[in-house]
């Protein structure tokens, strides 16, 4: 059956979402994501002693009314809940009902592939439920053939779970303030959100007041198209060939990946990057046609996309510090940035932040600024009587 779309298909989901105003990088990693939650283990890189599937853990990062979830349930609740026999699981899920369901699917079907779509990251493993849960998640990044699982429950009753053929995708969104004061810098280089692809953008460029007058029955068509096009990528099913040149490229930047971490925070992102990259590729090369092949081609729009999405994927973590003293230096100093002529009193931050923290946090935060020779501490004298008057004099740092 040929496919409806005349682009490709990341192509012409962008094109489907453009009047929705989150950032097209947010859309292109949501398209990312429902192909992989449509193909599962169908589609694989054959190492010898292991295999590579084309699943992921995205996490989109943008401040509070930037569209992200809303961009996050076009793809899952239009398009990807339209696939027969893809298994979703929306909102907060504990670790037993998760086990519980992949010990059913392996029962019924011979293999546990379910998708996990969590709108608030804060809510999916920010509570009790996060250690048990986050070991499971980190444990079946890799897709296991025939995993066991104990739990401590398990573990009283004798009893383990036995699993066939996992394949699992991650897809959460959050907020840059729950990273910085619900991770560690462990957190964040560890195991878990290691394997996390972090999308992160801070503005809207895209602005559509009225996206519904300018969604024409072209629009929706699209969505057809789309649709039908994933239903029939799911049929698809074999190993991916990677060519000879592809190979080259991929030595000559294997060889030389060593000097791309340049924040420690990111190290475990880094140093999974060299799978990541043909996860990527595979969902590209899906996304263009049925070949199953890794050319060059799609190689170079593989580092592409990833270059793009690392040029801001620290300043996700910039709050992220084992010092919760430090949690809100980028904050104090953004707010100072932002202040009439980049100049703010003591008293007036205390209250803007009275919820956040108090005067002994922010003493240590001014102290290391100042340290820093980024802001300039003096005094004011107001109706009040005498403040002391924090001032930017690098705007180089913001």
């Amino acid at each position: 059956m040929p496919r409806q779309c005349s682009k490709s298909w990341i192509d012409t989901y962008i094109q489907y979402t453009r009047h929705q105003e989150a950032s097209v990088k947010f859309h292109n990693w949501i398209g990312l994501y429902t192909i992989a939650s449509t193909v599962g283990r169908n589609v694989f890189i054959d190492r010898k002693l292991w295999k590579i599937f084309p699943n992921l853990y995205v996490a989109i990062i943008g401040p509070t009314g930037d569209g992200k979830t809303t961009a996050a349930d076009i793809g899952v609740l239009r398009i990807l809940r339209s696939i027969p026999d893809v298994e979703i699981i929306i909102e907060k899920a504990t670790s037993y009902y998760l086990l519980e369901l992949m010990h059913q699917l392996t029962t019924k079907k011979g293999e546990c592939c379910c998708n996990l779509y969590a709108p608030e990251m804060k809510s999916f493993i920010g509570d009790l439920n996060k250690t048990e849960l986050v070991t499971f998640l980190t444990s079946m990044y890799t897709c296991p053939d025939a995993p066991e699982y104990r739990t401590k429950q398990q573990l009283q009753k004798g009893g383990i779970y036995k699993f066939k053929n996992v394949c699992i995708n991650l897809l959460a969104c959050s907020t840059p303030e729950w990273l910085t004061t619900g991770t560690t810098t462990d957190d964040i280089s560890g195991g878990f959100t290691g394997r996390f692809v972090y999308i992160y953008e801070d503005s809207i460029t895209r602005h559509s007041p009225f996206p519904e007058d300018l969604i024409t029955q072209a629009t929706l068509d699209l969505e057809q198209d789309l649709i039908a096009d994933l239903k029939h990528i799911k049929t698809l099913k074999g190993q991916f060939v990677i060519t000879d040149q592809a190979k080259a490229e991929y030595i000559l930047w294997y060889m030389d990946r060593q000097k791309e971490c340049k924040d420690e925070r990111l190290k475990g992102y880094f140093s999974r990057k060299r799978d990541l990259v043909f996860k990527v590729a595979m969902l590209i090369s899906l996304s263009e046609d049925d070949s199953l092949v890794i050319d060059e081609d799609i190689l170079k729009q593989t580092w592409k996309l990833l270059e793009e999405t690392e040029t801001k994927m620290a300043t996700a973590f910039s709050g992220v510090t084992d010092d919760p003293s430090m949690k809100y230096k980028d904050s104090v100093l953004s707010q100072i940035a932002r202040a009439p002529a980049q100049q703010i009193t003591r008293s007036d931050m205390l209250r803007k932040n009275w919820n956040r923290f108090d005067g002994m946090v922010l003493d240590r935060i001014i102290t290391n600024l100042v340290d820093m020779k980024v802001i300039q501490m003096g005094s004011k004298v107001t109706i009040r009587g005498k403040d002391a008057l924090y001032r930017l004099i690098d705007t180089g740092v913001i």
